[in-house]
């Protein structure tokens, strides 16, 4: 028999539209990243965690960033404990609307509301057709995200729902322990542990180091094509820079893990 949870928790979760707020929700709570990209209108999601031997369930609520929906998603504020304002780091305008729009919104519908900014698509900072695609901008650096959350007060941490379940359940994990520490002040960050549906399987030292190495070795592989690229636009335009894409294409170089 499921016993009743300790501590109830309402999270939502705004931001622009496309910018990773479904998929972090989904690999969260379902085990599966979305293939395709449908427009959420509203959508609810339950899980929960333990927490210094509490066990905190998560309702969470997934919002729709359109304009359209403006005066409709203030309905999913009451109540919430905290709210997660998400930004796509591979869109820079997506950051800029955090202040532009976000932190306005949730001051004027729920203003005594803990807010955690997170950036999604971590994976894009390093992504080839990324910074073809941006043309004369750059995606967002982590410093950039992190001066954000301090114009907001807000904790700032960033994932890979594509790539990284780590960094997804530390998203919520942060969240949970914002709000166990709202509830119950003696909850202490250092001790607590969590309970998910998933398990993942820790690398031994030795390949974890190698993963590493070669972490890093593809990442200054893509840095080194990165740079190519953009002198070649800047010198000889677009057309030969599409060509040398297809030479240092993610496929040639490999994907970084």
């Amino acid at each position: 028999m499921e016993h009743a949870p300790d501590v109830k928790c309402k999270m939502v979760v705004v931001g622009d539209s496309a910018c990773g707020k479904t998929a972090l929700l989904t690999v969260f709570a379902k085990d599966c990243f979305p293939e395709n990209y449908v427009p959420t209108v509203f959508e609810n999601y339950t899980a929960s965690f333990e927490i210094d031997a509490l066990r905190v369930e998560l309702s969470l609520w997934d919002t729709s960033g359109s304009p359209y929906y403006d005066n409709v998603r203030p309905l999913s504020y009451p109540d919430a404990d905290a709210v997660l304002i998400c930004f796509d780091i591979s869109r820079p305008e997506t950051l800029e609307n955090v202040l532009r729009k976000w932190k306005g919104e949730i001051e004027e519908f729920c203003p005594n509301t803990k807010m955690l900014l997170v950036g999604c698509k971590s994976d894009l900072r390093t992504d080839l057709a990324t910074f073809v695609q941006l043309s004369n901008e750059l995606p967002l650096t982590y410093d950039q995200g992190s001066n954000m959350a301090k114009q907001i007060s807000a904790p700032y941490i960033e994932c890979s729902a594509l790539q990284s379940e780590n960094s997804v359940r530390d998203i919520f994990h942060v969240a949970a322990l914002a709000c166990v520490n709202k509830s119950n002040k003696n909850v202490k960050r250092h001790k607590s542990s969590r309970a998910t549906k998933r398990s993942s399987q820790v690398p031994a030292r030795a390949e974890h180091d190698s993963m590493s190495c070669l972490h890093k070795s593809k990442a200054k592989t893509y840095a080194v094509a990165v740079c190519r690229i953009q002198g070649v636009k800047k010198n000889t335009g677009d057309v030969s820079a599409r060509r040398l894409e297809d030479e240092e294409s993610p496929k040639a170089l490999g994907k970084l893990e």
